[in-house]
C-alpha cells in the first residue's frame, strides 16, 4: 500500500488551512484590540490590509512542484520494478508536463477571497464602532466574541455540483479544499502526461487510509483513461464556485499489473469510520485553535472569567482529540494523525 502521496496531500492540505487560520485569528485579535482602544475604521482598515494584501501565495506551487516531482519519480521507479522498461531507456525521455489535463485554480481565486474577506471585517468593524460606548463596552464586546465567528468567518457559499448552495463555510475552509482539488489534479495531471510516454492508457487508483467512500468505490481496480477523465472531472467546474469532492487525497498510477491491486482487505465500514476520525480530529484542531484566540482576546480586556471557560472548553477538545485518535486500530494510522495536528 503506497501511501506517500496521499499523506503528503492530506499534511498540506492542512497547513494551508492552518495558515489561513492564523491569519484570520490575527485579524481577530486586531480587531477587538482597534474595538477596545476606539481605532478609526481607516487605521483598522490599513493594520488589516497588513495582513491580507499581498499574501504570498508560492509555498502552494512549491507544494504542488514537490507532489509533481514526487509522482513522476513513483511513476519511473514502478516502471522499472515491474520489468516494463529498463532505467536506461527512461533515462532518454524528458520528463516534463506536456498538457495539463485538468485544470487548476489561478492565483486571481486566492486573492478575490482573500479581499473579500478583508472587505467584510472592515465593513463589520465601521458598524461596530457606531453602536459601541463607554456605557456599554463590556457588554457590547462579550456578545461581540461570541458571535463573531457566524458574523463573519462563514462568508464563502459552499455550491454542489448542481450549482445548489449546500452551506456556508470560513475562508481558511474553502481556499484549503480549493488547494487539496489542485494538489490532486496535478498528481494525476502527472500520471496522465508520464503514461503517453510510456505508451499506456490504462490506471488504477491504490487504497490510502482516512479515504471516503465516494473514492473508495473506485479504489484498487484497473480504470481505462476515459473513466479516469469521468471521476475527477475534465472541466475545472470549482473556479466558478463548485469544488466537486474537495477532500479527496487519492493519487493515480499507471497500471501494470494485478500485482498493483493490494491484497489487504479493508471493510467499508473500516474505511468509512477512518475518513470520519480523521475529518472530526482536524476540525477540532482548528477549533481549538480559534477557541485560543478567543483565550487571548479576553485576557487582553480583563476579562478572566470568560477567559477561564474558554480554558475549560480548549481542555475538553484536547480530551475529545486523544479520545478520536485512540479509535485508530494501529499506531501507525495514530502517528499519521499525530503528525498533522501536533
Amino acid at each position: 500500500m503506497n501511501t506517500k502521496k496521499s499523506s503528503y496531500i492530506d499534511k498540506n492540505v492542512y497547513l494551508v488551512n492552518v495558515r489561513y487560520t492564523k491569519m484570520m485569528n490575527k485579524t481577530k485579535e486586531l480587531y477587538f484590540r482597534c474595538l477596545e482602544e476606539g481605532k478609526s475604521v481607516e487605521y483598522f482598515r490599513s493594520e488589516v490590509s497588513k495582513i491580507w494584501d499581498n499574501v504570498d501565495h508560492r509555498f502552494m506551487q512549491k507544494q504542488i512542484e514537490k507532489l509533481r516531482k514526487m509522482v513522476n519519480e513513483s511513476n519511473v521507479d514502478q516502471a522499472i520494478n515491474l520489468g516494463r522498461f529498463d532505467k536506461e531507456y527512461l533515462e532518454t525521455l524528458l520528463w516534463v508536463m506536456d498538457s495539463e489535463y485538468f485544470k487548476l485554480t489561478p492565483e486571481s481565486e486566492f486573492i478575490k477571497f482573500e479581499q473579500r474577506y478583508k472587505n467584510i471585517v472592515v465593513t463589520n468593524y465601521d458598524v461596530a464602532r457606531n453602536y459601541i460606548n463607554e456605557s456599554n463596552k463590556e457588554y457590547y464586546l462579550q456578545r461581540k466574541i461570541k458571535n463573531y465567528d457566524n458574523e463573519m468567518s462563514k462568508i464563502i457559499t459552499y455550491f454542489s455540483k448542481d450549482g445548489l448552495p449546500l452551506r456556508q463555510v470560513m475562508l481558511s475552509t474553502y481556499l484549503s479544499m480549493i488547494h487539496n482539488v489542485d494538489l490532486t489534479r496535478s498528481a494525476w495531471n502527472q500520471t496522465m502526461s508520464d503514461s503517453e510516454k510510456l505508451g499506456t492508457e490504462m490506471f488504477i487508483i491504490p487504497y490510502h487510509p482516512f479515504s471516503c467512500l465516494k473514492c473508495y468505490e473506485w479504489q484498487n481496480r484497473p480504470l481505462s483513461k476515459e473513466m479516469v477523465e469521468n471521476i475527477i472531472g475534465v472541466k475545472a467546474v470549482e473556479q466558478q464556485g463548485n469544488i466537486l469532492h474537495p477532500n479527496c487525497k487519492c493519487t493515480l498510477d499507471i497500471y501494470w499489473s494485478p500485482l498493483q491491486i493490494s491484497r489487504e482487505t479493508v471493510y467499508e465500514g473500516i474505511v468509512e469510520a477512518q475518513y470520519k476520525i480523521r475529518q472530526k480530529v482536524n476540525s477540532l484542531t482548528l477549533q481549538r485553535s480559534r477557541l485560543r484566540t478567543d483565550y487571548k482576546i479576553y485576557k487582553m480586556l480583563g476579562d478572566e472569567g470568560k477567559a477561564d471557560e474558554v480554558r475549560t472548553k480548549i481542555n475538553k477538545i484536547n480530551k475529545s482529540i486523544r479520545e478520536e485518535v485512540d479509535k485508530l486500530p494501529t499506531n501507525s494510522l495514530k502517528k499519521q494523525v499525530k503528525a498533522i495536528n501536533r
